[in-house]
């Protein structure tokens, strides 16, 4: 089983790189061309994995968005990770599982729904314009308006409103990035470009493979 029921479910590139290994043994693709007794347990697992990531992602006044870093392994709810992660939808991990959902054979209908509903959230409502980073020389953050930036992403945004939020090591959560501590400033990720060749190259290749579904 790849669910450790006492943990939260992760959804990092652990927990999708395991799922990336077992779509490869079930196939019997390179280097897994010798696992024929395993193909069909691989295969099981692989589908109980969909199963989870799209139970899993976030509903919000029922339309689906994306996913959070962590959620619980009983209620399948986003839940909070380290003390500066507070539950929220999350970017790149979001990013990640989509990733790996477009590389699936013969997507279902429930599939196509989250692809398409994860990759609209990424591009409507967590997209940022006119805004970018400035990273000081002793690696301090900070955000400045510019309206010729090409577009930026928060890594963690408010379930419900889509704000983008910002945890410091007292789990204190803030709505700008200069109210939290400079520790917590220069040593996190909170912005970044990570669903920039996502939505500018794999879905909407995704798309043109699948568009009579």
């Amino acid at each position: 089983s790849l669910i450790n029921i006492n943990s939260p479910l992760t959804f990092d590139s652990t927990m999708v790189g395991a799922l990336e290994v077992l779509r490869d043994v079930a196939r019997g693709t390179e280097p897994y061309a010798w696992t024929d007794e395993l193909r069909q347990r691989a295969q099981k697992a692989v589908e109980r994995g969909i199963a989870c990531i799209l139970a899993c992602q976030i509903k919000v006044d029922g339309k689906l968005t994306a996913w959070g870093q962590q959620h619980d392994e009983l209620t399948l709810a986003p839940r909070p990770a380290r003390s500066f992660e507070p539950a929220a939808l999350c970017t790149s991990e979001s990013v990640g599982i989509l990733r790996f959902l477009m590389t699936l054979d013969s997507p279902s209908a429930g599939v196509i729904r989250a692809i398409h509903a994860g990759a609209a959230w990424l591009d409507g409502p967590a997209r940022l314009t006119g805004i970018r980073q400035v990273t000081a020389e002793d690696g301090d953050k900070r955000i400045v308006a510019d309206p010729e930036a090409g577009p930026l992403w928060s890594r963690l945004y408010e379930i419900g409103s889509n704000r983008p939020v910002f945890g410091d090591r007292d789990g204190s959560v803030s709505h700008r990035l200069e109210e939290i501590s400079v520790e917590r400033r220069k040593g996190y990720g909170w912005y970044g470009s990570w669903p920039r060749k996502l939505l500018t190259r794999d879905y909407p290749d995704w798309k043109r493979r699948h568009r009579s579904r």
